[in-house]
């Protein structure tokens, strides 16, 4: 096992850690244009077309969704020490929302169709805020277009991780067949804990040979945030998803959006080198 970095902001998990702490693998690239139908819960309203489509593993991305009902989770700190952290107690605005921009790992639990989000909208008092969608309550109020990008061969899906004591997704191949890519890649990636994201996305590239990619999907957690123009957060747990990513030449860039405990919403460009995950950040990297 490599020799694990140095951070300032650092948690201990309950369990001993994995030696491989980038998961990945590769296919050839599907990218499907849909509706988000208004009336069905946000995980029907993705799992549906995702599947009629045939792209089993991915990632979606929406913005400016009306949304007729809100349930969603904050991060928390954890209350024993089962885990590095936790969620909040449940949240709901049924009257409804409009997410302003949102990510989402599709793949599969107990091998149905399964949706992990985050997302930034306006609280009733009109501040922003964020956080992981309850998606089976969260219902669409509009039809809104979205955007998926995966692979017809390989999937997303839930197993337990001693590390963290969480059920996590892992990129899992549906077939034992060899299949090579003849145009475009499409890469589905698990990064373990205390990992520099940037510096994780850019290893994630070097293993397939991408020298330039896009970050399509990014839910995940890092430990507090620092970023490029010196703003340091030192809360515990934070959710974020990567507004506009990118590996270029070998070096990455992520532009993000993060919600803490107290559910304030920063955004920026991480500085590199000093953002490690907290539980775990599904990547999906499209190839350039």
């Amino acid at each position: 096992m490599p020799t694990p970095q140095a951070f300032a902001r650092t948690v201990r998990h309950p369990g001993p850690p994995e030696p491989e702490r980038i998961v990945s693998l590769e296919g050839q690239a599907m990218q499907l244009d849909f509706t988000l139908e208004a009336g069905l819960s946000l995980r029907d309203a993705i799992s549906i077309p995702l599947s009629r489509a045939g792209l089993d593993g991915g990632t979606v991305r929406f913005a400016n969704l009306k949304i007729a009902a809100l349930h969603f989770l904050m991060p928390a700190l954890a209350v024993d020490d089962q885990h590095a952290a936790f969620y909040s107690a449940p949240h709901a605005m049924e009257e409804g929302t409009v997410i302003e921009y949102a990510c989402a790992t599709y793949g599969r639990k107990d091998g149905e169709p399964f949706v992990h989000c985050h997302a930034i909208w306006r609280g009733r008092d009109g501040q922003r805020q964020g956080g992981h969608l309850m998606m089976e309550k969260t219902i669409v109020g509009q039809a809104t277009p979205a955007q998926a990008w995966g692979l017809h061969d390989a999937t997303m899906a839930t197993r337990y991780d001693p590390e963290t004591n969480f059920t996590l997704f892992y990129p899992t191949r549906l077939s034992d067949q060899a299949v090579v890519a003849t145009g475009k890649r499409v890469v589905l990636a698990r990064i373990r804990p205390d990992q520099d994201l940037t510096m994780a996305v850019e290893q994630a590239c070097a293993a397939h040979d991408m020298r330039n990619a896009i970050v399509r999907g990014s839910v995940g957690s890092i430990i507090g945030a620092e970023f490029e123009d010196g703003r340091v957060l030192d809360d515990r747990a934070t959710e974020i998803l990567i507004r506009a990513g990118e590996v270029r030449d070998g070096i990455g860039r992520l532009d993000i959006g993060l919600v803490n405990p107290q559910g304030q919403v920063c955004e920026g460009v991480l500085a590199r080198g000093c953002n490690p995950v907290l539980i775990c950040f599904e990547l999906v990297l499209e190839e350039q």
